[in-house]
């Protein structure tokens, strides 16, 4: 009897993980595809299908403006203004949110020349009431035509404004790439880095080049002032980007994917510090999950297909959960499970492959890929962690930021800036 319980349970698991392990192979498999195929005039250069049916160009926006929401960011404040105001001519096109503020943040960004607007509410914490106090500012008193998001912690490419204020021209929402500026700093950092070109570059690059909403990382994006007229500013979940995303697409906005201009932001050093942000990270996911996904899935049959997708992505498992299971699935030795087992690390075999290859260093990648199984024991381990930072009453925790990543990396704006139309191809 308890032969015939343990086999019908190992029977059962076996096919939660299957059932379980599904919906990211799905969204790896036709992103990873949809990234690999050729980009064209209309979905990576033009932007034509959201432009005028006339076939003009649209004129660029002429008051683009940046908000920095800053909360105790004392160390890299300085040089975030200093390369927003470099790719915008002035410092004056920038605001600087300080919010809850502790150090000396507003002080030295008013000494940069940003417009500081002072903002303490302790009622009020978390990244989203910044960015809302943000938008009422740059619109309502600034006379923004539309406004650029920019974590403190953050570099830009030179030609950000003028390439974003020509793309939101014929598109209203856009994110530009987001890439990790001190990938060199550690090996932590270097498979951070990683992870990022796969979910911040490749995964949005095929979103959008198979029309899809590309989605928002809460850095380098932008949108116009109508967008939020549309859709009222009300995310202000721990994962506050994926939040207003979800929002937005539900109303039927597509955010589009701008490959040239680059965001750089520095990631955690330390065990603890990177282990804060995933949990955050993580955590929040399962929580839109539990608030969004029975919306999303009576959207879609309602006949809103675009839902589809932002729903499959929230259902996926994090990649190290994933192979996790994977592993476990190895045990069965049914051919019809280790086939499914062989085609699933194909599947991340290939997108993997695909993210080195849009690694500014490709070589550096592939040595840290080397320690990927340590990273992913660690990001396991969080499982109890990262259920905890799902509650509802989770608060939202700005991540420690380490005095060490102020190190300048290696400059991969000027090199990569040129070229990358041709290597995001």
């Amino acid at each position: 009897m308890a032969v015939t319980v343990l086999m019908a349970f190992a029977h059962l698991l076996k096919w939660l993980l299957i059932l379980a392990t599904l919906p990211l192979l799905a969204e790896l498999l036709s992103l990873t595809l949809g990234a690999m195929l050729p980009a064209s005039d209309a979905s990576d250069d033009a932007f034509e299908d959201d432009a005028s049916t006339e076939g003009t160009v649209p004129a660029p926006l002429t008051r683009l403006m940046a908000i920095v929401p800053s909360h105790n960011e004392e160390l890299s404040i300085a040089r975030c203004i200093q390369s927003l105001a470099a790719a915008s001519g002035s410092a004056r096109n920038v605001i600087v949110i300080a919010h809850n503020c502790t150090d000396e943040t507003a002080a030295i960004a008013q000494k940069a020349g940003a417009r500081v607007e002072i903002v303490n509410d302790l009622t009020l914490a978390g990244k989203g009431h910044a960015l809302k106090h943000g938008f009422d500012f740059a619109f309502n008193e600034c006379g923004a035509e539309a406004v650029m998001i920019i974590d403190a912690d953050t570099t830009v490419s030179p030609n950000i404004f003028a390439e974003v204020s020509k793309r939101l021209a014929a598109s209203p929402v856009i994110q530009c790439r987001y890439q990790v500026r001190n990938h060199a700093a550690s090996w932590r950092a270097g498979l951070t880095a990683l992870a990022f070109l796969g979910i911040n570059v490749v995964r949005p690059r095929g979103r959008d080049r198979l029309g899809l909403s590309c989605g928002i990382f809460g850095n380098g994006f932008a949108m116009r002032k109508d967008v939020l007229e549309s859709v009222p500013y009300d995310a202000h979940s721990i994962v506050e980007d994926m939040e207003f995303h979800l929002a937005l697409v539900k109303s039927g906005y597509r955010v589009r994917f701008v490959t040239e201009a680059l965001v750089l932001g520095d990631m955690p050093l330390s065990a603890a510090t990177s282990a804060s942000q995933h949990n955050r990270w993580e955590g929040g996911r399962l929580r839109l999950l539990s608030d969004w996904g029975l919306p999303l899935l009576r959207g879609i049959f309602q006949g809103k297909p675009a839902l589809a997708e932002p729903l499959i992505d929230l259902l996926g498992l994090p990649l190290a959960l994933e192979v996790f299971s994977l592993c476990i699935l190895l045990l069965y030795r049914d051919p019809l499970t280790r086939y499914y087992v062989l085609t699933a690390f194909s599947v991340i075999l290939l997108h993997l492959l695909v993210v080195i290859h849009a690694s500014p260093d490709r070589w550096e990648s592939l040595r840290n890929l080397l320690l990927s199984p340590v990273y992913l024991f660690e990001r396991v381990k969080m499982f109890k962690s990262v259920i905890r930072a799902s509650s509802k009453g989770a608060a939202w925790v700005r991540t420690t930021r380490d005095a060490s990543a102020e190190v300048a990396a290696r400059d991969i704006l000027a090199p990569k800036t040129a070229n990358s139309s041709q290597e995001s191809s």
